[in-house]
C-alpha cells in the first residue's frame, strides 16, 4: 500500500509540474496605440545626453525605457524595454529619424523596432513611435566646486503602434 501511495504521489507531481505548451493568444495584424502617460509639464528624463536615453516612461500601467543611437552608422539603433506594459518584451530599434530645435537638441523622435513578447508564447510584434521633447536649463552645479548641470530633457508627448505578427 505505501508503494501505490508514492506512484500515486510521484504521477500527481509530475503532471502538475510539466510545462505546458502555449497557444498563441494575440491575433495577428491587431494593433495596440500606447499613449505615453506624460504628467503635466513633461516627464524627465534627466540630462540631456547622447543616446537619447529615457528611463521609466509611464504607458499602460507600466514601465518603458527607451535608448536610442539616433545618428549610429550605419543605420539608427537602440532598444525599447518594456516592463510590465501589456505582453511586450525587449524591441530593437531598427531605424530612427528626428527633428531639431534652434538649439539643435532632439526636438521631435521616430522609432521603427520589432520584438517578441514576454509571456511565453514567442509571439513577434513590430511597431513605431513618436516622441516630442521640450529642454529646461539647470542653473548651479552638481557636486563640490559646482559645474555645468545644462539641459534637462522633457518627455512631452509619446504614441508607440505596435501590431503583432
Amino acid at each position: 500500500m505505501k508503494h501505490i501511495l508514492t506512484g500515486l504521489a510521484l504521477a500527481l507531481v509530475f503532471f502538475t509540474v510539466t510545462p505546458k505548451a502555449h497557444s498563441q493568444d494575440e491575433v495577428s495584424g491587431s494593433q495596440s496605440i500606447i499613449t505615453v502617460a506624460v504628467p503635466t509639464g513633461g516627464f524627465s528624463c534627466g540630462r540631456a545626453s547622447y543616446p537619447e536615453y529615457c528611463y521609466g516612461v509611464p504607458a499602460l500601467g507600466g514601465t518603458f525605457w527607451l535608448d536610442v543611437y539616433y545618428n549610429a552608422y550605419p543605420s539608427p539603433n537602440g532598444f525599447i524595454a518594456f516592463n510590465n506594459v501589456a505582453d511586450f518584451g525587449q524591441a530593437i530599434i531598427t531605424a530612427a529619424s528626428f527633428t531639431l530645435n534652434a538649439k539643435n537638441q532632439i526636438a521631435t523622435l521616430h522609432v521603427v523596432f520589432n520584438g517578441t513578447t514576454n509571456d511565453g508564447d514567442k509571439d513577434a510584434y513590430a511597431g513605431t513611435g513618436d516622441f516630442s521633447f521640450s529642454y529646461v536649463y539647470m542653473r548651479g552645479g552638481g557636486g563640490k566646486g559646482g559645474g555645468y548641470p545644462g539641459y534637462v530633457q522633457l518627455m512631452q508627448s509619446g504614441t508607440l503602434t505596435i501590431t503583432y505578427n
